[in-house]
């Protein structure tokens, strides 16, 4: 197993991570089983896939975001997952994309269809309950066939629960439409592209980065591609201020510095504004010996100035 994203005081070289838990309670065997590689780096995997299969010991799969949600938003390179595809199939390698995060909420088809990946088996959940505790699994035919024979037994408690299965039905039916979606991205532009002019006009250091229903300001001289740049670069204490800002001016935040936003299907371009307002207030205050700038309203048309590539 090869996964990605390790605690940054003791992350190690970049060519052999530390294979460390997340805390508590993860069984170090379970750890020793786990190979961190550094994410938007493809050749980097692959020399660390071969070094195994050197070993003796190839890996089952590869589990990885398409798009990193728990480091703010840290998008893809281009061609990072068309590399991390083809080299996986090359080496026999089980490629399982985690949407979590992504899935529905970026897309239709979550980040399988938005970066045009294809994964081998790929987990959903939070977007599909529209608010209930959900889960699913996704693959193909070859993925699952150690199910169907069943060589694996697949069984769960609240495997196809009533209450759940029914919001999933409504999520996926009648709520998450294309127009839907064709609203998020509208409000996911307004929000980016405020973001943008706030930073640009206040001179702060920062970015904005989003895509469908997720995106986040982040606080970095440097872009954010991966864990070690994320963990060296990324402004804690702005980002903490930030929370306390918008928690202060009716804007519910996730606490914490590797929190993003996510839209949903009720949020209004008011919403977005007022997301901006308050950005704006923190930025004025941080910079400014209290004379206020005016503020330049979102322009939707307007392009955000942002790294290509995005919960509130």
């Amino acid at each position: 197993m090869v996964s990605i994203g390790v605690p940054y005081d003791r992350i190690g070289d970049r060519e052999d991570y530390a294979s460390l838990t997340y805390g508590a309670g993860i069984p170090r065997a379970a750890a020793d089983l786990t190979v961190p590689v550094p994410f938007n780096d493809a050749p980097a995997m692959e020399r660390r896939i071969e070094r195994l299969i050197a070993e003796g010991r190839p890996p089952a799969c590869v589990i990885m975001e398409a798009a990193m949600m728990n480091l703010g938003v840290v998008l893809p390179e281009p061609g990072y997952l068309d590399a991390v595809r083809e080299l996986t199939r090359r080496h026999g390698v089980l490629l399982i994309v985690d949407e979590v995060k992504t899935g529905l909420a970026i897309a239709a088809g979550g980040a399988t269809e938005r970066f045009g990946i294809e994964p081998d088996l790929v987990t959903l959940a939070k977007t599909l309950g529209g608010g209930l505790p959900s889960g699913a699994i996704g693959g193909t035919e070859e993925a699952f066939e150690t199910v169907a024979s069943g060589a694996v037994y697949q069984v769960g408690t609240y495997n196809g629960n009533p209450l759940t299965m029914a919001a999933s039905r409504a999520s996926l039916a009648d709520v998450l439409t294309p127009d839907a979606y064709a609203h998020l991205d509208e409000l996911e532009e307004r929000l980016l592209t405020g973001c943008s002019n706030v930073i640009e006009r206040y001179g702060l250091s920062g970015y904005s980065v989003g895509i469908g229903a997720k995106g986040c300001v982040t606080f970095s001289p440097e872009r954010i591609v991966d864990y070690e740049s994320y963990k060296r670069h990324q402004d804690g204490e702005l980002t903490d201020l930030s929370w306390l800002y918008n928690m202060n001016r009716g804007v519910f935040m996730t606490p914490g510095r590797e929190e993003e936003w996510t839209l949903s299907v009720a949020h209004s371009p008011a919403d977005c504004d007022l997301f901006v307002a308050a950005f704006e207030e923190m930025a004025d205050d941080l910079t400014s010996s209290g004379e206020r700038k005016p503020r330049a309203p979102a322009d939707p048309s307007e392009p955000p100035r942002r790294p290509p590539g995005a919960r509130r």
